[in-house]
């Protein structure tokens, strides 16, 4: 029998802007939405998702991701807005996007390539965004709307690596677990800036 593992690659949030988030869910959570609301310890920023794949192909996909890792220089993501996919008026994801848009698809599109090779379909669908919660119904949603207009988040965090997380979906929402990670690229102009 093949093992199996759901797998996805990412960008981790460091814990004050975990908790920056939190905050920012706690005071809308008063709007009373039919919303699903992301655990904080969850949340991260997706480059690619790569569904159940094969145990024995994980050495394959960490080798890659540390090629690209090593491609990169380190640089700093500042929020950008608060948005809806689709679009507002059908929306099924409430989520905050940030203003390195370009820097982060181009890291998504060469893990795309090289995934490709070893058998991972490209989508080339990359948006740079921290998904906050998931609709069931827009019940209360022009609360949501009105309040995230006084919201503005001055926290930045530095994107220093990239690391492959496992899945495990349960119950009570999916648990994460880093199996590795891998380091950009790093001189000394990137760590002064970046400290």
């Amino acid at each position: 029998m093949i093992l199996k593992m759901r797998v996805f690659i990412a960008i981790k949030l460091p814990a004050n802007i975990k908790d920056e988030l939190r905050q920012i869910e706690a005071a809308l959570k008063k709007c009373g939405l039919a919303v699903k609301w992301v655990d904080p310890q969850n949340m991260h920023l997706t480059l690619k998702f790569l569904g159940k794949v094969a145990e024995e192909k994980i050495e394959e996909i960490k080798k890659i991701i540390e090629d690209v890792a090593a491609q990169f220089n380190p640089f700093v993501v500042n929020f950008k807005e608060f948005g809806f996919f689709p679009n507002e008026r059908r929306p099924r994801i409430f989520f905050i996007s940030t203003d390195k848009e370009d820097k982060l698809k181009n890291i998504s599109v060469v893990l795309e390539k090289r995934l490709e090779k070893i058998g991972f379909k490209p989508e080339f669908r990359f948006k740079s965004h921290i998904t906050l919660a998931r609709f069931k119904e827009t019940k209360n949603i022009d609360c949501l709307k009105r309040e995230v207009e006084n919201i503005t988040i001055e926290e930045t965090f530095p994107v220093k690596e990239i690391t492959l997380v496992k899945s495990t979906l349960t119950k009570s929402g999916p648990i994460y677990e880093e199996i590795f990670n891998a380091q950009m690229r790093q001189n000394k102009s990137d760590l002064k800036r970046l400290i």
